[in-house]
């Protein structure tokens, strides 16, 4: 069961982030982003999973993921630094009032997310 549900949550990110890349195209910016902060909080949320590490919060997983992962030296800073970033943006673009985020910013995080999830599926599967 715990196979299925982590190769779940890496479907999910693949599926948020090309939801993410519709989005753009449709210069939808603040739900872009979202669907780019949720790519990573599934992928890396998988790993975790598959490490047997639990976190009770998105704060959590993006907490552990730093302290097991990053810290570990399994992933550069550089890599990781976009899923911090999103965490942050997705928060201020969902619960901001008379907040938008604008073409340039999401092009500053389109590619480093397609990174940051390319790196976390190959972790998953250099431990399978």
């Amino acid at each position: 069961m715990t196979q299925e549900f982590i190769q779940y949550r890496i479907e999910k990110a693949e599926e948020v982030y090309q939801a993410a890349c519709i989005l753009y195209e449709a210069g939808q910016w603040n739900s872009a982003v979202n669907r780019l902060y949720y790519a990573c909080f599934y992928v890396a949320s998988a790993l975790l999973l598959q490490q047997k590490i639990g976190a009770k919060s998105h704060a959590g997983v993006i907490a552990k993921f730093s302290e097991n992962v990053v810290r570990t030296g399994k992933m550069d800073a550089g890599t990781y630094k976009v899923y911090s970033k999103l965490l942050n943006w997705r928060s201020k673009g969902d619960y901001s009032d008379m907040f938008d985020f604008c073409q340039e910013d999401v092009d500053m995080v389109l590619g480093p997310t397609r990174r940051f999830i390319d790196c976390t599926v190959q972790l998953i599967r250099a431990n399978e």
